[in-house]
């Protein structure tokens, strides 16, 4: 997109500061976003954030900012998400929960919020609200690693082990590196009796990540169950040398 067509698109005249420019590209925002306006004005909303982008870029480095969430969404918004993060990080989790919630209620398409919600419900062991939390992110990004695993530990919590192994096995199926993952997996099958997959299970996540104490620790009480009393005294040690 031309320049000049970029600064009409956001209603604006040439050599607008950056300041309006972000001021014009909020204001469209929440007039055309689709999470607002679903199945109307799509087009006109991809052209507003393609002109903003081409004129945020066409700033001198030395004037330009990176893009932040607040640069994208309606301000609002952005200012109870990033609350929202503060308290859940402060564990007050029922507080954050409200703040994602109205996040959610404006933009009902941003995953993360979805994500953070259900993590926070989950915390305070409202496990079906955290479920369905996990549901919409999926129904928004059905390939989200995170969602997956997510919901895998839910449905563990509430000890739905065979719902909670697919879970796992659809987040390794989209990223098969995080060895925690793996971990969780062969905490399932643990549960489920299947004891040779779960002790597959535990290898696999030490092999990723040889710093993962509860792999060991897991792999270790394994293995002296099944009377490997050396082998599964080794894995315990590691995982007490780990912790220090």
């Amino acid at each position: 997109m031309e320049i000049y067509r970029c600064y009409e698109v956001l209603g604006l005249n040439p050599g607008a500061t950056q300041k309006e420019i972000r001021q014009a590209y909020r204001r469209l925002v929440l007039k055309y976003h689709p999470d607002r306006n679903q199945d109307k004005e799509g087009d006109r909303f991809k052209m507003i954030t393609e002109a903003y982008l081409a004129l945020r870029t066409a700033l001198p480095e030395e004037t330009r900012n990176p893009r932040a969430f607040s640069d994208l969404y309606p301000e609002e918004a952005a200012a109870w998400f990033e609350d929202a993060e503060n308290m859940r990080a402060r564990r007050q989790y029922a507080e954050a929960a409200v703040l994602y919630d109205r996040v959610t209620s404006s933009l009902p398409r941003y995953e993360r919020a979805w994500l953070q919600k259900g993590a926070c419900l989950d915390a305070l062991k409202r496990h079906d609200e955290a479920l369905a939390c996990y549901g919409r992110a999926l129904e928004i990004n059905p390939e989200s690693m995170g969602a997956w695993n997510l919901r895998g530990i839910c449905l563990s919590d509430l000890k739905r082990y065979e719902e909670a192994l697919d879970s796992f096995e659809a987040a390794i199926e989209r990223s098969p590196v995080h060895g925690e993952v793996w971990n969780l997996r062969g905490v399932c099958l643990y549960n489920l009796k299947r004891y040779d997959e779960a002790l597959e299970s535990f290898d696999r996540a030490i092999k990723l990540d040889s710093a993962l104490v509860t792999a060991w620790k897991n792999k270790g009480s394994l293995l002296l169950q099944r009377g490997q009393k050396e082998e599964g005294r080794r894995c315990i040690e590691e995982a007490l040398r780990l912790l220090g």
